[in-house]
């Protein structure tokens, strides 16, 4: 704990700021307002800043990132941007490393948020609890302890995504990416740990991973609509941002595994009461509606932007917080999550706003279709249990668009590991 109290100090020190942000809505007044301020940027902005996190899953973060900002010149559109770049790089303490470039822009194209970026990700200790969750018992003896990491193979991810969102009108849009992405899985290899006991070669050697579906390169497409009615995006206090769509990979590049599914998000932020209580909702669903999906693609979760590094799930930052990261992996699973934000402190040092924020929520997740399994209604049974955990998090909000997270989740089932500890940016919806 006094390791993560000198995380934010360093953070505060060293005045980590915010990262890649989407565009803030604004009216004329506010921008008016903005100008009004000290401090006003124009022109080109650039922040060089130090990463610094923590994940249960994947140990201590460290790295550094720079953002570049074109502002353009008088008159400014801050806190808007036309032009956003961001890189960064970045290693775990359990073995992870990541790469990841980005360019964002509102006026590239007219009318047209513009969103591409490129990321390599080389994991050589990459979580694999089987598929379909508690078909296959977890055993803490045997995680990454005495020369054994049983639910651990080696990953690597090189990932070219693209996306363009427009309106339709009516707090209405649309969107469409292209996702290519080239992983090679294969045996542990990495410090003295016993390759041959792992539960990845277990699956390879019983034909349940196919040999052909090892590695290979896909190009994704997707495609659907959006609505929001957020009030502010990276702290909203009402609103409803929800997306609907299609994706999947017409196997282009002849890996034999084509595919096609469907994915549903509704989020919902509610302050019936005082301005300092919000209450926030997630509701996700995603399956597969055609054709035959590889393993390695089951546990990411649809999205056209990547957040905290990575997309995959069930269990971890991004979805079931305190479960063990990708513990449900399935051909269609649920999840929701709840969480009561409560403001409860607010000041400012050195003319830079700051907020303190609580979050207690509730994650819960299952598998409604299982993925590769025997024709066994036990198995089934246990595929289909509900996964949920609880805690709490603080949020130390910076000018009202840069979040920094703390978080505690605990899982109510002992076969989804113990309590897990957090340290990123953002909320996670």
């Amino acid at each position: 704990m006094r390791r993560l109290w000198g995380i934010i100090t360093l953070i505060l020190c060293t005045g980590f700021a915010a990262g890649a942000q989407d565009p803030l809505p604004l009216q004329e007044s506010d921008i008016q307002t903005v100008k009004n301020q000290k401090g006003f940027k124009q022109g080109l902005y650039v922040i060089p800043l130090p990463i610094l996190g923590y994940s249960s899953d994947l140990g201590f973060q460290f790295g550094g990132y720079v953002d570049l900002y074109s502002y353009g010149r008088e008159p400014s559109i801050f806190p808007k941007f036309y032009h956003h770049f961001h890189v960064e790089a970045s290693h775990y303490t359990k073995g992870q490393t990541f790469v990841y470039g980005e360019y964002e822009s509102d006026f590239l194209i007219p009318g047209v948020r513009f969103i591409s970026s490129i990321s390599w990700q080389t994991d050589p200790l990459y979580q694999f609890y089987g598929f379909n969750g508690s078909v296959n018992q977890y055993d803490p003896g045997l995680d990454r302890r005495n020369g054994v990491a049983y639910y651990c193979y080696k990953r690597d991810m090189l990932r070219f995504l693209s996306s363009f969102q427009g309106s339709i009108g009516r707090n209405w849009g649309w969107m469409a990416a292209l996702n290519i992405r080239r992983i090679r899985s294969a045996d542990l290899d990495f410090g003295n740990y016993d390759s041959s006991n792992t539960l990845f070669r277990k699956y390879t050697d019983a034909g349940i991973i196919h040999p052909d579906e090892m590695s290979g390169t896909l190009a994704e497409i997707l495609g659907g609509v959006k609505y929001d009615t957020r009030d502010f995006e990276p702290d909203p206090k009402s609103g409803v941002w929800a997306e609907l769509y299609l994706n999947g990979s017409p196997d282009i590049f002849g890996t034999g595994y084509p595919y096609l599914k469907a994915a549903l998000r509704w989020r919902h932020y509610l302050t019936p009461g005082p301005a300092w209580l919000t209450l926030a909702y997630h509701l996700g669903y995603q399956t597969t509606l055609l054709g035959n999906p590889p393993f390695y693609v089951e546990q990411n979760i649809s999205t056209i932007q990547i957040r905290q590094g990575c997309a995959d799930g069930l269990g971890g930052i991004n979805t079931l917080r305190g479960v063990l990261g990708n513990r449900l992996v399935g051909d269609a699973y649920a999840w929701a999550n709840f969480e009561f934000r409560f403001r409860i402190v607010q000041f400012s040092v050195a003319g830079i706003d700051f907020a303190v924020v609580m979050n207690p929520f509730l994650d819960a997740g299952m598998i409604v279709k299982p993925f590769r399994l025997a024709n066994d209604a036990e198995q089934l049974r246990l595929a289909r249990l509900p996964h949920a955990s609880a805690g709490t998090g603080v949020k130390l909000g910076m000018d009202s668009n840069f979040l920094l997270s703390f978080e505690w989740g605990m899982p109510f089932r002992r076969d989804d590991g113990h309590s897990s500890i957090y340290c990123a940016l953002n909320y996670i919806f």
